[in-house]
C-alpha cells in the first residue's frame, strides 16, 4: 500500500471507467498520484522505461516496484527501445488511454503507434507532457516541436504541470479549451527527526549564527551551479556570514570544487553529495534560500521538484528562467526569477533575500501557502478530473 501524505477529499468515484496509463516509469513522487488514481477509476498502468530511469537517478525499479501494492500496473519489457508489450495492449479494450513521449527517436515511434491505434479505435487519447519551448533550435529540437505540435493538436485533451507548458501547447497549435494543469507535486513530508538531523548538521559543518544558501540537485552542466559559485563569491564579500550548501553528486563535482578553490570560496562551499531523502527535509529545514540555477543546453529543467520540496518547507526561491517552475515564484513574493547564465543578477536576488530578515521570513509564508493551496495530490486529481468532464461535455465517452 502506497503511503498518501495527505488525505484526499476523491471528487469522483468511477470504477465503471477503463482507462489504460502508458508512463515511463513509477518515480517515488509519482506513486500517491498513481494510487489516488487507482482509487477512483479502474485504471491499467503501464511503465515502459524503467531501466532508463533506473541509471539516469539511480533508482532500483524492476518488475516489481515498491509501495505499488494494491495498484494494477506491469513493467513491460522494452526492446530495442520500443515496449511492445504495452502497444498490443493498446489494442486491447478500455474507455481512455494516457500517455505519449518523445524524448528519444524510439519514443516517437512507440507514440505514434499509441495515438494511432487509439485513433482508429475512437477512443480518446488524453497526452500528459512537460515541455516548454527551450530555446533550442537544433534539428532534434525542431524534429521533436514538430512531433509535439502533432500530437497535441490531434490529442482530444493536454495534461501540463503549469503554464510555462500551457503556453508553449498553445503556441504550438493546441486548442486552449482542452489543456488543463495538472501540477507535479512531491512527497516529501516534515518529520519529527528532521529538526533533529538539522541540529546534528548544524553542529558538524559549525553553521550556527550563519546563513545558508541549498542547491540540491544532480552537478551537471545544466544546473548551472558554476554561475551560482561565481555569484557567491560576490555575495561573501559583502556578507561574511554566509554559507553555501550543495547537496547532490554528478560528472561536475570535481570541476566545481577546483572552482570554488580557484575563486577563495572552499571554506564556504559545502560539497555534501548525494543526500537521501530520510534527510532531506533537514537540509531545507537549516536553509534561508533555495536556488536553482539552470541553464539552457541541448534542454532545459523542465520541471525539478526541488522547487516545490523547498517552497513546502517555507523557504524563498530563486530560480533561472531556464527552469519550467518559474510560474511557481511570484516575483518579490516568494522568491525571484533572474536571466540563466546571469551572475550578478543572481548574486543580486540572493543579496537582497539574506539582508532583509523580514523578507525572507514572508517570502518562505508565501512559499509554503501556494504549495498547500496550489501543489498537492488533490490538486493533480482535480486537473485529471477537469479533462475527463471536458472529454464527457463533447461526449467522447
Amino acid at each position: 500500500m502506497v503511503s498518501d501524505p495527505e488525505m484526499l477529499d476523491y471528487k469522483a468515484d468511477d470504477k465503471n471507467l477503463k482507462i489504460l496509463f502508458v508512463h515511463h516509469t513509477a518515480m517515488w513522487y509519482r506513486k500517491p498520484f498513481f494510487y489516488s488514481m487507482s482509487k477512483i477509476y479502474d485504471v491499467e498502468f503501464l511503465f515502459t522505461n524503467v531501466e532508463g530511469y533506473n541509471k539516469t537517478y539511480g533508482t532500483q525499479l524492476s518488475r516489481e516496484i515498491p509501495g505499488m501494492d494494491g495498484i494494477n500496473y506491469e513493467v513491460v519489457p522494452n526492446r530495442w527501445g520500443i515496449a511492445w508489450g504495452a502497444i498490443k495492449r493498446a489494442m486491447g479494450e478500455y474507455d481512455i488511454f494516457v500517455g505519449g513521449s518523445w524524448d528519444t527517436p524510439t519514443d516517437v515511434f512507440e507514440t505514434f503507434f499509441y495515438y494511432f491505434i487509439v485513433k482508429i479505435k475512437r477512443k480518446p487519447f488524453i497526452l500528459w507532457r512537460e515541455d516548454w519551448d527551450w530555446n533550442v533550435n537544433n534539428t532534434k529540437r525542431k524534429f521533436a516541436k514538430f512531433i509535439a505540435g502533432f500530437i497535441s493538436r490531434g490529442a482530444d485533451a493536454v495534461l501540463v504541470p503549469g503554464d510555462k507548458q500551457r503556453e508553449f501547447y498553445e503556441g504550438l497549435g493546441a486548442s486552449p479549451d482542452k489543456i488543463f494543469i495538472m501540477p507535479n507535486v512531491s512527497n516529501l513530508s516534515l518529520k519529527e527527526e528532521d529538526y533533529n538531523n538539522r541540529d546534528k548538521i548544524v553542529q558538524e559543518l559549525n553553521l550556527e549564527g550563519k546563513k545558508s544558501i541549498l542547491f540540491v540537485g544532480r552537478l551537471i552542466k545544466l544546473k548551472g551551479i558554476h554561475y551560482l559559485l561565481n555569484a557567491f563569491t560576490k555575495l561573501r564579500k559583502k556578507m561574511d556570514d554566509v554559507v553555501l550548501i550543495i547537496a547532490g553528486d554528478g560528472e561536475c563535482l570535481k570541476e566545481l570544487k577546483l572552482l570554488s578553490q580557484t575563486l577563495g570560496i572552499e571554506d564556504e562551499v559545502y560539497f555534501r553529495g548525494n543526500v537521501e531523502n530520510d534527510l532531506l527535509g533537514a537540509y531545507y529545514l537549516l536553509s534561508n534560500i533555495f536556488v536553482l540555477p539552470s541553464i539552457t543546453t541541448h534542454h532545459a529543467d523542465a520541471c525539478p521538484l526541488v522547487v516545490n520540496e523547498a517552497m513546502y518547507f517555507g523557504k524563498p526561491v530563486v530560480t533561472s528562467d531556464a527552469v519550467g517552475t518559474t510560474s511557481m515564484i511570484e516575483e518579490g513574493v516568494n522568491g525571484f526569477v533572474v536571466p540563466e547564465r546571469d551572475s550578478e543578477s543572481l548574486y543580486q536576488a540572493l543579496y537582497k533575500i539574506l539582508e532583509d530578515p523580514e523578507l525572507e521570513m514572508n517570502m518562505g509564508k508565501a512559499s509554503k501557502k501556494l504549495i498547500e493551496e496550489r501543489y498537492t495530490y488533490q490538486n493533480m486529481i482535480d486537473g485529471f478530473n477537469q479533462a475527463l468532464n471536458y472529454l464527457r461535455k463533447k461526449k467522447k465517452f
